[in-house]
Formats: structure tokens, sequence, C-alpha cells
């Protein structure tokens, strides 16, 4: 297709593949079907916004620095429905992944432990076994939502979640699905918004979280004005700042003489607290709220087929990295576990070089995150007008608004981070990474597969549904009476 055909073609909103970002999901065009859908020259200001990394859906570098990186796209050319366009070779696809997945949501996953005990270390295997099984079928279910009637008015780029929806079921249900991922993204704010005032009050000792929240929150709204060429690359320092952060914590955690080691103190009691295992699922579930940008990452393959085993080696890495990090900081600080594992670190004494390094690196990291994240939500309540202003009076007003709410709902919740975590896991991305993927899957598979379904594949079925409705009721209960307390 010549460059001149491309650009007399309609233009529609269409994802980039993004090198080592949060996939190519893009919440403002997942939303249109509620809000209407973007104007054509709308994707060359602001059509390419990544959010949700994961572990807390946190994003990690935009559009512009994939194509600095690669030198192979342009932003004044949207692809059209026929352009394949995958960029991606197997390793970037990994990195990609991993990056969705792998972020500031192990600062929480000790406190898991803490509440169910060493055998949450089982629960971060069955979480992975589930959310990796759902992730195989959204690369399946891509493949066989292309054969539906709408797959000719979507690139294969822009098929996200609210196409697999209304490709499988409808309208209704791609509204729903956009409103759920609405949801779980402001939650997330929420979330990392009380993590930064924990870590605030570590780098600045004589500060409260009523102070630093609304001054961090505000300093987010500012943020949100920058343009995203130059938030690419400080998307680069986001990233650099958690691998510093996770090497310091782990170096401070070494100084101390003697670890809590909880077995010897609290007994079976540290092995295992049934009662408490829906809250810890909720807290691991929400550290794997990334599959909405998984159908973006597998249309900019270039080698598909390879998606499973880019699946198996990525979870893996999450497998280590979680369960290293969980594992490490409930051996080390026992039935004194944390909420949030950097507010364990000034009681390790002669560590206080470490505890600042990786407060000030989380705080940075999380920063650098909220601005991505508000951005979206404004993005999916008022989208940009071509040949407009990007910012008119009333729409900067819109930011201050949800960023106010947000620093309110914020300060309420500032002791129950691991509460807000646990909600949002168990009721949201419970949602988006177990039962959505399969009931689309299943659907799709009905609908446009000759093969029928074998035992084997019935009996995962079985095992997603029953794990995500079950946990889903139990751990949103839980949570709701513990916000409630």
């Amino acid at each position: 297709m010549s460059h001149a055909s491309r650009q007399q073609a309609p233009k529609p909103v269409a994802a980039v593949p993004v090198l080592t970002g949060s996939g190519s999901f893009h919440l403002e065009q997942s939303l249109s079907p509620i809000f209407g859908a973007l104007p054509d020259d709308a994707c060359a200001h602001w059509g390419r916004l990544p959010v949700l990394e994961q572990a807390f859906l946190e994003s990690r570098q935009n559009i512009l620095a994939n194509e600095i990186w690669q030198g192979t796209c342009s932003l004044d050319e949207p692809l059209s429905p026929g352009d394949e366009g995958g960029v991606l070779t197997v390793p970037q696809t990994i990195f990609n992944l991993v990056n969705i997945m792998v972020g500031v949501g192990a600062l929480s996953v000790p406190y898991a432990l803490k509440m169910s005990g060493y055998s949450a270390l089982l629960l971060v295997v069955l979480v992975i076994f589930i959310t990796g099984t759902t992730a195989k079928w959204l690369g399946e279910c891509v493949d066989m939502a292309s054969k539906s009637e709408h797959a000719e008015a979507v690139p294969p780029s822009a098929r996200d979640f609210g196409f697999l929806a209304l490709a499988s079921v409808g309208p209704r249900f791609s509204v729903f699905i956009n409103l759920v991922t609405v949801l779980e993204v402001w939650l997330a704010l929420v979330t990392f918004m009380v993590m930064n005032g924990v870590n605030a009050g570590l780098v600045w000792p004589d500060s409260s979280p009523a102070s630093t929240i609304p001054v961090l929150g505000a300093v987010a709204c500012g943020l949100v004005f920058v343009p995203q060429h130059i938030f690419a690359y400080l998307s680069l320092i986001s990233t650099f700042s958690m691998v510093v952060a996770a090497a310091a914590m782990v170096g401070a955690t070494y100084m101390l003489r003697q670890w809590a080691d909880p077995y010897e103190h609290l007994g079976e009691a540290a092995l295992l607290q049934i009662w408490n295992i829906p809250r810890s699922v909720g807290i691991i579930v929400f550290c794997f709220a990334g599959h909405p940008c998984f159908p973006g990452v597998r249309s900019s393959m270039k080698a598909p087929s390879k998606w499973k085993d880019c699946i198996y080696v990525s979870f893996f890495m999450a497998f280590v990295y979680y369960g290293s990090f969980g594992f490490l900081g409930y051996i080390v600080f026992g039935p004194y576990t944390a909420q949030i594992m950097t507010d364990n670190l000034g009681s390790i004494p002669g560590a206080a070089h470490f505890r600042l390094l990786a407060s000030f690196c989380f705080l940075l990291k999380v920063q650098l995150t909220v601005p991505l994240l508000l951005n979206a939500i404004v993005i999916a309540v008022w989208a940009p007008r071509a040949l407009s202003p990007q910012w008119p009076p009333l729409r900067i007003a819109l930011v201050i608004f949800i960023g106010t709410v947000t620093v309110l709902v914020s300060l309420c919740l500032a002791d129950k981070l691991a509460v807000v975590a646990s909600l949002a896991g168990s009721l949201l991305v419970m949602i988006t990474s177990v039962l959505f993927p399969a009931l689309v899957h299943l659907i799709l598979w009905r609908r446009y597969r000759a093969e029928r379904i074998d035992l084997c594949m019935k009996v995962q079925y079985a095992v997603v549904f029953l794990f995500g409705v079950v946990m889903a009721v139990l751990g949103t209960t839980s949570a709701i009476t513990d916000l409630m307390k």
C-alpha cells in the first residue's frame, strides 16, 4: 500500500505497538462505545496514550519512544483496516508482557502472605496458572474475532477488549467491559496515591499523608499536561527507578541481623489462615491487571504463533518476581509485615540509606505513572476534539476535579491500602483478567471453531469460572466488610 493511498483512507483510531510499554492498549480507544469515537485527527495528538502497568496496571513508555528505537512508525500515518503492522519480535513481546505485569504491586504481596501464611505462595501459583491460561485464550480470541463481521472496520492493532466484547456478545457487553476498565484504572489511581503517601512519609519523615497526598496529587495533575513525547523519556526513568528500588529493598533486608521467621513464632498460623484467602487472592490478582493490554501486544507480533511461548516465559518471570518478593518480605518481617513493604524498612538498623533510596525510587516510579492513569480517565470522559485546543478551560477544570476527588478518596483510605487493592482485584481485575477472557473465548470458540471442546478444555473452563466467581464474591464481600470497619 502506497503512502498516498494510506493517507486517503479513513483514519481509524489505531494503536501502534510499544517496545517497552503497557502493550498497545489505549483506554480512550477502548471507551469510544461509551463516550463516542474520537475525531479523525485526535489520533495524531492524543490517540496513543499507554496506560495500565501491572501488577497494579502501570504505564511504562509511549509510542514515540518505540518509534525512536524502531524507526518504523509514524504518528501521522494511522493504520488502515488491512494493515497487519507486526513489528515485535519474540524477545520484545516477552519484554512487553513482563513490563505490563511486573511492578510496584510486589510491595503488597508480603502482606498477602502475612494474612494467609506461607500457603499464599500456592495462591500466587494458582493465580498465575489462571491468568496465564486466560492470557493464552486472549491470543486465540483475537484470531477468532477476526472472522466476525465487525473485524472489517477495525484494524488488527485496534482490536482491544471493547472489540472482543462486541464480536462475541454485542455493543452492551462492550460498554460494560469498558466501564469496568475505567473503574479498575481509577481504583489503581487511588491505590497509587495512597502508596505514594506512605513512600513520601519515609522520604520526608516529618510529613504526613494528609499533606503529602494532596501535594503529590497536585503535581500529578500538572504532569498531565506534559507532552507525550517528553513523557516517553520520563517513563524510561520510571522503569529504571523500579529496578533500583527493588535492589535497594533486597539490600536493606540483608542488613537485618535476625529475620522474623514467622513459623517459629506463630506455628501453624504462619502456614495457613484460611479465612483470609479471599483477601490475599484479591491482592495477588491485582498484580495481574494487565490483560486489557494483551490483545494489542498479540496483534503487534511478527510471529503470532509464538504467543503461547511468550506467555509461558513472561508469566514464569512474574512468578519468580512476585513469589521471591513475597517470600522474602514475609520471612524477614513476619507478623510485623506492613501493608506496603517500604514501611518496614524503618525498623532495620543501619539501613537508612537503603530505605531512603528504595522509598524515593518507588515514589518516583508511582508519581510518573499516576498522570498517565489520570489522563486516560480524562480522555474517557472528554475526548479531545479535532482542530480544537487540546486543553480548553473546562477540560482543565475536569482534570482538577477528577484529581481532587481522587485525592479526597485517597485521604479517606490512607490506612486501607491493602483493602483497596484487594477490592479492586476481587471485583474488577477478576472480571478483566479472569472471567471476561474465559467467557469471550468460550463464545467465540463455539461460534468459529469446527472442533468440539474436549474434556481437558472443559476442565480448564470449569476451574477458571469457579475460581473467578467464588473469589470475586468472597473477596469483594471481605473487602467491603473491611472498608466498613
